[in-house]
């Protein structure tokens, strides 16, 4: 496994290389194994993730073999890659990567770590005789390498500023990039609001002639504690959700929207869908990890507008449990925009610790002294954690990166 990782590693992970011959002729050497099986594309600036467990989750309870492809992961590589929400084995990743590694040092022009990744999902996949694929885009959509598949429905959760060095720093031209998975004939779901964003994905499905769906509001947020949010259907009926975090409404919406798609080709019982979105997990998105001597969140935010839905929620959990005392363990990559993160969620916490995530894009955490000068930092990761345990606070909240959650996961 290290072997693979060592590869991986020295693969472009970090430049941009636009285009999708590289993928292309990956998955043309192991016999285009992405044409194999049907599939959900999603893309979006954040709930990307939690849709693709919600999506997957249902297909999986209607008896469907389901392939999930997903990025970054926490923990390890394997994450990336499920059959039916379990990782494949290292043993499987290794083999996958050895049977690859040969073709990607053939070709003149070197393919991106994340395109090798994508070709290993899409080979396992076809190994495994799935039925269907739920695929997150890495980044932004048009050139992503996830972008070779025809899916069965395509979904845009939403459109926000972030990876702006790649994308571009306006909201239409992101917009344009991730509607660029719209494809002749296959429904385009998006739970987009914002009137800008929205001319640019109606005018890009409409040039490829994707039918355009907007997510409507089905689902309405009726309590929420530690455990569960409930949900009031339009049908009347509730629905408990494991996964936390006020923004799950949003998501809750646009699975809805794309599960009446998949219905017309699909058999979906209604029972089915109740118990996949009620058991559907997605660990490190406003994850509750202990609740004694005190609360402790693990949040994946990396964004303004992730950051804001974080702080907005955690705002009502402190009214609603009477929280005080709240301390936070943040850390992020120089690429985000940490200034507009850091003031958002810094008034909000009595104590702060500034840690450096496990990434070379990682920021240096005395930069965001300027927001927070009585902050702490310490040399390691380790010590820091420990640090925040000791504040004794009511709520200990970890965020900023998913690089930081997945190293917390770790430890615990």
């Amino acid at each position: 496994m290290d072997q693979a990782i060592a590869y991986l590693n020295r693969l472009p992970h970090t430049e941009v290389k636009p285009g999708l011959t590289r993928i292309r002729a990956l998955l043309e050497a192991v016999g285009n194994p992405h044409a194999q099986f049907r599939a959900v594309h999603i893309a979006g600036t954040n709930g990307k993730g939690s849709v693709a467990a919600m999506l997957a989750s249902v297909l999986q309870c209607a008896g469907y073999r389901v392939g999930l492809y997903t990025s970054p992961h926490l923990i390890s590589h394997c994450e990336r890659i499920q059959i039916n929400q379990t990782p494949i084995t290292e043993a499987e990743f290794v083999q996958l990567a050895d049977e690859l590694i040969p073709i990607a040092d053939s070709m003149i022009d070197t393919p991106t770590q994340f395109e090798f990744l994508t070709a290993m999902a899409f080979l396992s996949f076809a190994r495994h005789k799935i039925d269907i694929a739920v695929i997150e885009v890495g980044i932004g959509g048009r050139f992503d390498a996830t972008n070779v598949i025809t899916p069965s429905v395509s979904v845009l959760t939403n459109v926000g500023l972030d990876h702006t060095d790649l994308l571009g720093n306006t909201v239409e031209q992101i917009a344009w990039e991730k509607a660029g998975i719209a494809k002749q004939g296959v429904p385009f779901v998006t739970g987009e609001q914002k009137q800008e964003a929205l001319r640019v994905i109606e005018r890009e499905c409409a040039t490829v002639g994707a039918p355009l769906i907007r997510a409507r509001q089905r689902a309405r947020r009726s309590d929420f504690t530690w455990e569960y949010q409930e949900f009031q259907l339009e049908s009347g009926q509730r629905l408990r959700l494991q996964l936390l975090g006020g923004y799950q409404q949003e998501n809750l919406n646009i699975v809805l929207e794309a599960l009446d798609v998949l219905q017309r080709s699909l058999r979906l019982p209604e029972e089915a869908v109740r118990e996949g979105l009620e058991q559907a997990r997605w660990p490190g998105r406003f994850e509750v990890v202990q609740r004694e001597p005190f609360v402790m969140v693990l949040d994946g935010a990396h964004n303004p507008p992730a950051i804001q839905a974080l702080r907005d929620d955690l705002r009502r959990y402190r009214e609603k449990y009477s929280l005080t005392k709240c301390t936070l363990l943040f850390g992020v990559l120089k690429d985000k925009d940490y200034s507009t993160m850091a003031q958002t969620l810094f008034p909000d916490f009595q104590e702060i610790i500034l840690v450096k995530p496990d990434s070379p894009r990682a920021l240096e955490p005395e930069v965001l002294r300027r927001w927070a000068p009585s902050s702490k930092i310490y040399p390691d990761l380790a010590t820091s954690l420990a640090a925040a345990r000791k504040t004794r606070p009511d709520l200990l909240c970890v965020t900023g990166s998913l690089y930081l959650v997945g190293a917390v996961k770790r430890f615990l």
